[in-house]
């Protein structure tokens, strides 16, 4: 018999009341078919291995669905600009921030707190579960060696990816694993301690798939094939990105440990991580998938917020847009449309309207709205706020629509290595190695190079101040346009903001753990978010922008 446990490191663990019956849920947007009932999931070894591999759909659910809090978290990023009130994304992205509400009984707790956070823990009980059932001989026996290697190492790659969306997520959390006693109720640790645990357990991923005594990962187990050796490079990547943005400060993201950021991008996977979304069912790409759901065309879900796309701009309109309070900002000002004038062919070219939507942008970043023709508009709700309307919008998801849902989606891209090994090397004080890296895409876009002193001639980005953005504002660019939508939890901007300091004030910077979990342990709820300056709130963007606050 294989004895996992003489590969990899037990993990001391806590009790946590919600695992209490988890697995026998099924509730899921995913269709995996791997996926059992509880009553069954251990009854054969081929019910051991779907219980491990189902895990996968319970996190990519919670990390990319509308019904989380993903929609929320890229309007108060800007990443989005959104005057539906669906999913609470006008309640928490309008001006003041509120707090969030940790009332089980509120309209949008479940989108809010509770989607990713039970979603996480299902993943985890239904791995606890099945790696257990390894320790059993006749399971054992009946997988083989390659077989139970395969699903240890799967296993404990994806107690890394739970508790490393709970670590970016939530205050604190849980840790759970294999051994934990869930009638022996522990406290939750807060959440820099379950990022290490995290990536404790990539690390045991990764030594488990290094050794190769394993067949590649069936297709559907994440809807794409992996080898042994891809495993760890995903699971390398995955620990640069977790480690980048679990910091909920820019005192914290400037502490982050960049050399290893830096050596685990080099290890991780050269060419991205993609799989097909046709895997999320049917009419995933419009209905659960946030990134296609948010860009449909000619609705008014995810206009492009001018406060960060703004910066494009060159022709002063931008300054002028900022200028008037928040309540009175509009996309039509008095010197005309607010048409981003830029050298950023990532944008439409052109001084009219007509003119930008014969010339749309590259496609995969951003363009002039050539589905919503001009006089048409998705303009309404002015009450909840003018300044969420555009003249633009993202078309990140028009290929899904045009060829279908069988189409490949990064789950990790290039670029997002790229630049975060750029910002690494901009923390490490080598300014010369991240122009290189940030020249890749910014010079594919038209824009001049950049170099190590920072220079800037094309002033893009231009800041709500008027001045020329650095080094470190090209960095926050390249990453924004690059990384939106196929970021981390398809929103990068957020996670990015809060570490550099970019989230407008008020807006919180950390989830709390869900009111009822802590009923449940009697223990009193709290919240973030809503009052500047406050543990768990943003005190105001590095932007300054006028009327903040």
């Amino acid at each position: 018999m294989i004895d996992i446990n003489q590969y990899i490191r037990k993990v001391a663990a806590s009790g946590l009341v919600l695992l209490v019956g988890l697995t026998a849920c099924s509730d899921l947007e995913v269709v995996n078919p791997n996926q059992p009932d509880a009553e069954r999931a251990l009854a054969e070894a081929g019910d051991v291995e779907a219980l491990i591999s189902g895990s996968f759909g319970q996190w990519w659910n919670q990390s990319h669905s509308v019904s989380g809090p993903a929609p929320i978290l890229a309007n108060q990023s800007f990443m989005w600009s959104a005057w539906p009130a669906n999913f609470g994304m006008v309640h928490y992205s309008d001006f003041p921030r509120v707090a969030i509400s940790n009332e089980p009984t509120h309209e949008f707790y479940g989108e809010m707190l509770d989607y990713a956070w039970s979603r996480n823990y299902r993943a985890l009980s239904a791995v606890g579960q099945g790696l257990a059932a390894l320790e059993d001989p006749e399971i054992v026996d009946e997988l083989g060696p390659r077989r139970v290697a395969r699903a240890a190492a799967f296993g404990r790659f994806m107690q890394g990816m739970a508790h490393g969306s709970l670590a970016l997520l939530y205050d604190e959390a849980f840790i759970v694993d294999e051994t934990t006693d869930v009638a022996d109720i522990g406290d939750a640790v807060p959440y820099d301690q379950v990022l290490e645990v995290a990536l404790g357990f990539f690390d045991d991923a990764i030594a488990l798939a290094n050794q190769g005594n394993f067949d590649p990962i069936p297709s559907g187990w994440m809807n794409a094939s992996v080898t042994p050796s891809e495993l760890a490079q995903i699971a390398h990547s995955m620990k640069a990105r977790y480690r980048a943005n679990v910091a909920r400060t820019p005192e914290e993201r400037q502490a982050v440990n960049w050399n290893a950021v830096i050596q685990d991008v080099n290890a991780g996977v050269p060419d991205g991580w993609f799989m097909e979304t046709d895997y999320f069912g049917a009419s995933a790409s419009v209905s659960h998938y946030v990134a296609a759901y948010m860009s449909q065309p000619s609705i008014g879900w995810a206009q492009a917020s001018y406060f960060v796309f703004g910066m494009a701009d060159q022709s002063g309109q931008y300054q002028e847009w900022l200028a008037d309070p928040p309540s009175q900002r509009h996309p039509n000002l008095d010197s005309g449309p607010f048409l981003i004038n830029t050298p950023d062919l990532r944008f439409p070219q052109g001084e009219t309207e007509a003119e930008q939507v014969e010339n749309p942008g590259m496609p995969h970043v951003l363009t002039g709205s050539p589905h919503m023709t001009i006089g048409h508009k998705d303009w309404r709700q002015p009450a909840r706020g003018t300044y969420r309307w555009s003249y633009y919008r993202s078309t990140h998801m028009d290929f899904h629509r045009e060829v279908g849902t069988n189409t490949r989606t990064p789950e990790i891209t290039p670029a997002e290595m790229r630049l975060l090994a750029a910002e690494g090397h901009i923390r490490n004080n080598n300014p010369g190695a991240a122009a290189e890296l940030i020249n890749v895409s910014r010079t594919a876009a038209g824009l001049n190079a950049t170099d190590a002193a920072g220079t800037n001639t094309d002033c893009v980005p231009r800041l709500p101040n008027g001045t020329c953005g650095d080094l470190m504002e090209m960095l926050k660019w390249e990453k924004r346009l690059e990384t939106m939508v196929w970021g981390v939890h398809s929103n990068s901007w957020y996670f990015d903001g809060r570490g550099w300091g970019d989230l407008y004030a008020g807006t919180a910077t950390t989830l709390p753990v869900p009111g009822l979990e802590r009923e449940l342990l009697l223990q009193p709820s709290n919240t973030f978010g809503g009052q500047p300056g406050e543990r768990g709130s943003a005190p105001g963007s590095t932007y300054q922008y006028p009327h903040e606050g």
